[in-house]
């Protein structure tokens, strides 16, 4: 299946380093750092935060599910697999979280707490079913 787009975002707060992030996940994904725009934002104490945003399409995007889920661990699949209704949209768009802090270490692992989120939109014209078949067998 290919998707339509997948979108990664990610915020790095004042006291973390934005551009160790942006290159790892160049690095590991084989992005083009001209794929990751910034915005400066401000937190509720006045404190600067960048909000980052990647959005793949075509080989890239399909390089990027085939990188992502060959480094999941198992368990990581079977908690995906196991869940998968939790990570699925009612338009069958799947989300996932990955650490943060673990991809600057060259790690991929699901996370919830300090992640980078990741939406893979489907391209249309698929029966729910058919994505549902197909993320799980992402998960294989």
């Amino acid at each position: 299946m290919k998707f339509s787009s997948i979108e990664i975002t990610w915020m790095i707060h004042a006291t973390e380093e934005g551009e160790k992030v942006v290159k790892k996940l160049v690095e590991l994904f084989h992005l083009s750092n001209d794929d990751v725009t910034f915005f400066n934002l401000e937190g509720h104490f006045g404190n600067p935060i960048l909000l980052y945003k990647a959005r793949l399409i075509g080989a890239e995007a399909s390089n990027f599910v085939h990188v992502l889920f060959s480094s999941l661990n198992d368990m990581d699949k079977k908690i995906l697999e196991r869940e998968l209704s939790k990570h699925l949209d009612e338009h069958g768009a799947f989300y996932i979280r990955i650490d943060k802090q673990l991809l600057c270490e060259g790690k991929i692992e699901l996370s919830e707490k300090d992640a980078i989120k990741i939406k893979f939109k489907p391209k249309n014209g698929l029966k729910f079913s058919e994505k549902l078949s197909y993320y799980r067998g992402l998960l294989k």
